[in-house]
Formats: structure tokens, sequence, C-alpha cells
């Protein structure tokens, strides 16, 4: 269709880098499959440098207008973590619903990840609910950069999304935040900054990982 073509244009008459995404694309390999919902990564020659299909779909209830949400009848599991280099640090890409799995962000974060990005299309009630404390806890949790671009009005379906755009610091400040509307949301990463908190706090090097078989029930008597 005409989405891809247009954000290569506009990648490369803007001379930027674009996280693009969700698209509905099938797999490479296989163009009669069922697609994926896709976040794409087009460098500023108009090239596509990675795509990553969402991995954790939304299959849930909700207590708005529409009620029940099944992603799943519509897209396949995505099935790897990506993450790519840019020019202004490592980027891991994520989307959405992928927010609630802190587990895909520690494999973002020991992929290299120095900012993650996160489209997203939170209904207003979850979030209302959750949306900034997940961005917040995601970026505190892997010392990253969490670009959090959240879709906002309402829409077909009948959908009301929470909006709430947001740049978190690997500190968890927010940097900058639109509640609603179109914008522009700009800051700059300060690369010592981030890697005088990992220094700090070294998490990623005191992270240990339990097997089942650790885990031991306690007998109340």
């Amino acid at each position: 269709g005409p989405i891809l073509p247009w954000l290569q244009r506009a990648a490369r008459d803007l001379k930027l880098w674009i996280v693009a995404g969700t698209l509905p694309l099938p797999p490479d390999e296989a163009p009669e499959a069922k697609p994926h919902a896709c976040s794409l990564l087009i460098d500023d020659a108009g090239q596509r440098v990675a795509r990553y299909d969402k991995l954790h779909l939304f299959d849930v209830e909700v207590a708005d207008n529409r009620g029940s949400y099944r992603e799943s009848d519509d897209f396949a599991h995505g099935q790897r973590i990506v993450v790519a280099d840019t020019p202004v640090g490592r980027l891991g890409l994520s989307v959405c619903y992928d927010l609630r799995f802190p587990e895909l962000y520690g494999a973002l974060r020991q992929a290299g990840a120095e900012l993650i990005s996160a489209p997203s299309a939170f209904t207003a009630v979850t979030g209302a609910a959750h949306w900034q404390v997940l961005v917040r806890a995601r970026a505190i949790e892997t010392q990253c950069y969490v670009l959090a671009a959240g879709q906002g009005g309402e829409h077909p379906g009948p959908r009301q999304t929470f909006g709430h755009s947001a740049i978190v610091d690997p500190w968890g400040r927010v940097l900058a935040e639109q509640d609603q509307g179109q914008a522009v949301l700009l800051a700059s990463r300060d690369g010592a900054e981030q890697a005088a908190i990992r220094q700090r706090m070294p998490v990623q090097a005191h992270r240990r990982i339990l097997s089942s078989d650790a885990v031991r029930p306690i007998a109340v008597e």
C-alpha cells in the first residue's frame, strides 16, 4: 500500500530516522500468511533498518464502550526481540501491550538497548490506570530512554485512546509529555549521564534469574 513508500519519502526528505508503527504486514518470507502488527525503523536515506513484529497481542476484556479486544483474530504473534544501532544510540523496539511484560524490556537491555520505542494506543481506561506507571517503570528498570508515542482520541469501534505521549529518561524523569492532540516532543539523550546511572546502580550485573526448580512452596500448618 501507500504507507511504506510515504514513510520512506518522508525520512529522505526530512533527513530523519522514523520509528513507524504499527503497520499490518505479512512475514517477509510468506506474503500470503497472517499479518503481524509491525513497527518499522526507517533511516534518513529511506531504507528499512529493522522490523519488529509485536510479541504480545491484546486479547483482553476492558470496562469501556467496546468491552472486548481480540488482536490475535487479525494478527499473528511475533517471535523475536529487535534492537538496531541509530545515530543517537542502540534502539530496542516494542509496541503498546508489550509494556506490561518487563521480561521483554530486560531482554532488550541485555541486547544493548540504550533507548526503547513504544508506539501505543492504550485505551482510555487502561491508560488512565497504568500508562504512565508502566512507561516510567520500564525506563527505570532498564535504565533506558523510553520513547512512548501514545495515540489519543475517539475512534470507530467505538474506541477511545488515552494519549499522553512522553519521553522518559533512564532515571524515570518525564522529559517531555503531551496529553492530547498532535505534537512534536523533543529531548536530548545524555549518554554520559546514562552511563553514570548504570555504573552507580549496576542492576544489569545484579540480575539473578531463578529457574522454576529454585521455587519451593512454603507449607503453612
